[in-house]
């Protein structure tokens, strides 16, 4: 009984282990993953699926509101370039991997689509020429898919506020323009009354000594 235990669970873990593969996908990544971000980067990771071959090209699907001449490559693997394949997509290639490893690679994004989501429909492929297809994108009516195309959900775009140009000069306070002009009009004001007050003292002064100086003359002999 035990023997036949054994078998049993011997051969689900080999079915299940054979199945692996087929479990597998290729993923994507935003950083930041928001709405409208300026400079992201998009990592993709190819997984491999093949035993026998080794991956040699990802071609990436834009969604709306990216180009092939929005991204500029960051990171591949060793001797792997970027060229613009189509004007909404964009390929990574070079030397296969080693069978069975992953060919990951990173790319700046000037400007993230305004959406509550984008996905990539990527098509990978190996040295004996064969091509996995990551191209459905989840829906409601099929969530998921047998070949998902890696989708990312986005933040809500943060609205920023304008930068004011800075200035060589720094106006005064508004406080110190009230507090200073007051004096400056009473100054004025003040001025202006002791010049009057001075003319009409010296006025005054001259006609009463005119006064004085008629009085003595008609007194005279």
């Amino acid at each position: 009984m035990r023997h036949r235990w054994a078998t049993v669970a011997a051969f689900v873990a080999g079915g299940v282990m054979a199945g692996t593969p087929a479990w597998a996908h290729t993923d994507a990544t935003l950083a930041p993953a928001r709405a409208g971000a300026v400079n992201a980067v998009l990592t993709v990771n190819a997984e491999a699926e093949s035993r026998t071959a080794g991956i040699t090209s990802v071609q990436v699907y834009l969604p709306d509101g990216l180009a092939a001449a929005d991204i500029t490559l960051l990171k591949a693997p060793p001797k792997w370039t970027l060229s613009s394949t189509t004007p909404n997509s964009y390929t990574v290639a070079g030397p296969a991997v080693a069978v069975g490893q992953d060919a990951a690679h990173q790319v700046r994004v000037r400007q993230v689509p305004t959406a509550r989501q984008v996905s990539f429909k990527i098509l990978q492929k190996y040295s004996d020429g064969r091509v996995d297809r990551w191209i459905e994108v989840p829906s409601s009516a099929n969530p998921e898919p047998a070949n998902p195309a890696p989708t990312v959900t986005l933040a809500a775009a943060t609205s920023a506020s304008p930068t004011a140009a800075p200035s060589s000069v720094s106006p005064p306070p508004a406080t110190d323009a009230a507090v200073t002009a007051a004096p400056a009009a009473a100054t004025r004001a003040d001025s202006g009354s002791g010049t009057l007050l001075l003319v009409a003292g010296i006025a005054l002064a001259l006609v009463a000594a005119t006064g004085i100086v008629v009085t003595i003359r008609r007194r005279r002999p």
